[in-house]
């Protein structure tokens, strides 16, 4: 529906296969290297690891539009559609806030941490710590995209988005 999303969608997709591509070369040249030659690299596991929380704070987002996270909604089925979108709504106002604090906290921690590096690749720590706001920021675009359909689709009284 908001189609002014679809390339930032697409760039993130293609960063999250990159990355996904990223952490299968470097566990499988780890596992090569640890018991093919018996020397194991420094860096493989701290590689990997910091490519995961990338991985997963940037492939959330996709997660938010298609909503494919955890909830609790057993009870929200048992009310009438027009309540189901006012719970939704209300629900994803908590998120949106929550976004938006995690956004702002994930910039302050990357201000104090500025002097920090990783231990094996001794990169900045920022790198790293760049995923929060990054993964919480596009989650939060997509969680107020999804808010602005429930609210299209309740002036335009069309059903619920399930």
């Amino acid at each position: 529906m908001i189609s002014y999303l679809d390339p930032l969608r697409a760039a993130v997709r293609a960063v999250v296969v990159l990355l996904f591509a990223a952490i299968v070369v470097v566990v499988f040249a780890q596992v090569v290297s640890r018991f093919v030659f018996n020397a194991p690299f420094s860096w493989s596991e701290e590689l990997a690891r910091y490519l995961q929380v990338w991985l997963i704070l940037l492939g959330s987002a996709a997660c938010v539009r298609r909503g494919l996270h955890l909830t609790v909604d057993y009870a929200v089925h048992s009310l009438e559609p027009r309540r189901q979108r006012d719970v939704r709504l209300l629900a994803l106002a908590g998120v949106i806030f929550f976004l938006g604090v995690v956004v702002v906290s994930g910039i302050a921690l990357i201000s104090a941490t500025a002097n920090q590096t990783t231990p094996a690749l001794e990169i900045p720590i920022r790198v790293v710590y760049l995923a929060l706001p990054i993964g919480a920021l596009l989650m939060l675009i997509e969680a107020l995209a999804l808010g602005y359909e429930l609210l299209s689709n309740r002036s335009a009284g069309e059903g619920t988005r399930s």
